[in-house]
């Protein structure tokens, strides 16, 4: 029903022309962990949805730490904690990037992009982002609630009506968790369903049949979820009558010279991209290579059926440069930047990190920052922000799904400012 009620909504441009069947599912448990980013030239704003404004500026407020340089000792300290960080947790390879506001910038790599070959991991090999493309979702959400395209209050049945979903959710409570909304990557029937045909190509709608009952009524709590955000891509698209790459790319990636920046689930990866690695083993640390021989990160199923959640393939330093545009107000005016940083509506459900529109605040030695980490199989990549650190933004970015990369970020942040108590 969900499939026919949002293939039957979508503007006629934007439907796919044969839906894919998933086949018989075997109970072989994909091994999927979702926490859950954009190259080109710009394009023209579709007729009725208006182009962005230009760029907000956001003045920081608070006293920032001076920013060290990058001497050769720092730059071979950085370099040495890079490679002891990917031997000691047993990483296929990695890559990292430092970034300030006055172009001062660090990047890093150390490892293999795949062992076929094998192949090395460069600055520019492309990794999958994971749900740090929730940060590139949320900023675009907002940026058309403030062109009146749609309302973060609005319901979410304004656009997608008939949805077997509670009537009052909003926009804004699919922004921050606090919809209710079942996420359908927890659930094994999904999983094995990806797995059966690795090749195979999904849509938002097959995606939505697996969701279940709510965890909460609308507003009552916080759970994280992938729906929330896949539900997102289908009102952007509805509201604008363009696919979200178009948009991702014509109002971000394009103006912002982020080169090396896809949304897999609706365009083609152009790059040399790394593969992504499981461990089987965790006392011999062998590792199974997740790929299917195609461009998709980490395989099409999965990197389709993610979609607006987490399809984002980029490298670290388009992350790193992203989360300085965004975070330093050169994408949101101030209000709409405020409304994104505000962790107050859910600080009463407590979620594991403080969350706002799609953005997480973390702690890391004592150096708050804004930001989001992301998970897919075989990947995963945290994006940190430290307002008060020089403004600096850190990135790292794995080929493999075990070590939480926010470690190594910490680590990297550690060999540039002291630890604050």
């Amino acid at each position: 029903m969900i499939h026919a009620m949002l293939e039957h909504l979508r503007p006629a441009a934007l439907r796919r022309r044969h839906p894919i069947r998933v086949g018989r599912v075997r109970s072989f448990a994909l091994a999927l962990a979702i926490a859950a980013i954009l190259p080109v030239v710009p394009v023209a704003a579709s007729a009725g949805v208006p182009s962005p404004t230009g760029p907000a500026i956001l003045a920081l407020t608070g006293p920032t730490t001076p920013v060290a340089p990058f001497t050769h000792a720092l730059t071979t300290a950085l370099t040495r904690t890079l490679a002891e960080e990917r031997a000691k947790n047993h990483l296929p390879g990695l890559q990292a990037v430092i970034r300030f506001p006055n172009g001062t910038v660090w990047m890093g790599h150390a490892g293999v992009a795949s062992y076929r070959g094998p192949r090395a991991m460069g600055n520019l090999t492309l990794l999958d982002a994971g749900s740090i493309t929730k940060t590139f979702v949320a900023a675009l959400t907002l940026q058309l609630s403030t062109q009146g395209v749609l309302g973060l209050d609005d319901p979410l049945s304004r656009w997608i009506p008939g949805l077997p979903y509670d009537s009052g959710i909003t926009i804004r409570e699919l922004l921050d968790h606090t919809s209710g909304v079942d996420d359908a990557f927890n659930h094994t029937s999904l999983l094995d369903a990806l797995d059966a045909h690795r090749r195979a190509t999904w849509t938002a709608a097959q995606v939505l049949a697996y969701v279940r009952k709510p965890y909460f009524a609308p507003g009552h709590g916080w759970a994280y979820s992938n729906s929330n955000y896949i539900l997102l891509g289908e009102v952007i698209e509805r509201a604008t009558g363009q696919s979200l790459a178009s948009l991702l790319r014509q109002r971000f990636i394009a103006p912002l010279h982020l080169t090396h920046t896809f949304l897999q689930s609706e365009e083609p990866v152009v790059g040399s991209a790394a593969d992504g690695y499981s461990y089987t083993s965790y006392t011999r640390w062998t590792v199974k290579d997740l790929s299917d021989g195609t461009a998709h990160l980490p395989f099409t199923s999965l990197g389709t059926s993610i979609g607006a959640a987490g399809a984002i393939v980029t490298s670290a330093d388009d992350l790193a440069r992203w989360a300085l545009y965004l975070y330093r107000g050169k994408v949101l005016p101030p209000a709409q930047l405020a409304e994104m940083l505000d962790f107050g509506l859910t600080s009463e459900f407590h979620p594991r990190l403080p969350y706002g529109l799609g953005v997480q605040r973390r702690s890391l030695s004592g150096w708050g920052s804004w930001g989001h980490a992301g998970s897919l199989s075989g990947f995963r990549a945290a994006m940190r922000y430290f307002p008060d650190a020089g403004g600096a933004s850190i990135v790292v970015m794995t080929n493999s799904d075990h070590v939480d990369p926010d470690v190594i970020v910490k680590a990297l942040l550690d060999d540039i400012f002291a630890p604050r108590s």
